[in-house]
């Protein structure tokens, strides 16, 4: 078996079977995780949206990097973020992204940090928006929906547009995630920096949405952040989505709290 071994490090094949076992490993790790994929706040969610063994993969190239054209010749891509480094209990955990950006949630009951796992929503016409590093808060806070959180947080990637470009389309999606009648008011753009780079953010606010559970919310919040990224994208999109009105929602202070924590991943 040494001899073996030794005969397939000579001949180059050893490190390829290594690097191919890494990934699936790596693979095995993220699907371990995946959260869901759906529209809570259609008619239909009960049949869209489903607990991460019966998720299945949207007709989109990447639920957490959407790209519209090719990265520059050069610029650097990962595949999966770096490892995120357990903070100590009730400290404020950071979820560096594979776009060389890194946000920070409260350390606080209720999160469940995550730079692993990916949602999005759909609709009967197909994919809309898909997130990866994903942090949730509330998680089935609702008894009457199992796959009920209270706030989602995420980020995901643009090539070939501006920072205004894209966020002004991911946060366009809002119409579709909440098409059910809900009225939508859009503000923005408010411009601000990350890490000594230009970003700006749209904010969504919900109302109106009709309630299918006693617990569902009628208001909502949906915040989008664009800035340059360092790998992966030109630019990372970040997202926050909170329930409004409801007991143990996010304040707009908690909101503000996460997107100004945004900054660039040390090395």
């Amino acid at each position: 078996m040494v001899r073996f071994l030794g005969l397939l490090k000579k001949y180059g094949v050893l490190k390829p079977l290594r690097d191919i076992a890494l990934a699936v490993a790596a693979l095995a790790a993220l699907m371990a995780v995946v959260m869901w994929v759906g529209n809570p706040y259609t008619d239909d969610a009960q049949t869209t949206a489903g607990a991460a063994s019966s998720w299945a993969p949207p007709a989109s190239p990447d639920a957490g990097t959407t790209t519209v054209a090719p990265l520059p010749p050069g610029f650097p891509s990962m595949e999966f973020p770096p490892p995120m480094v357990e903070a100590p209990e009730g400290q404020p955990q950071p979820v560096p992204t594979k776009f060389g950006l890194t946000y920070t949630v409260p350390g606080t009951e209720g999160w469940r940090p995550s730079n692993m796992a990916v949602m999005g929503w759909s609709d009967d016409d197909g994919f809309i928006a898909g997130y990866g590093a994903v942090s949730d808060y509330g998680y089935r806070y609702c008894p009457e929906f199992k796959s009920s959180r209270l706030a989602i947080s995420g980020a995901t990637g643009r090539n070939g547009v501006d920072i205004d470009t894209a966020a002004r389309d991911a946060v366009g999606e809002v119409r579709r995630i909440f098409s059910n009648g809900s009225k939508i008011d859009i503000r923005g753009p408010f411009t601000f920096q990350v890490s000594g780079q230009p970003a700006v953010r749209y904010t969504a606010a919900v109302t109106d949405i009709p309630q299918d559970r006693s617990c569902d919310p009628t208001r909502a919040g949906f915040d989008i952040v664009a800035t340059p990224a360092y790998a992966t994208a030109e630019v990372m999109v970040f997202m926050i989505e909170h329930h409004v009105g409801l007991q143990g929602s996010l304040s707009d202070k908690d909101i503000d709290a996460i997107v100004m924590s945004l900054e660039k991943t040390e090395e």
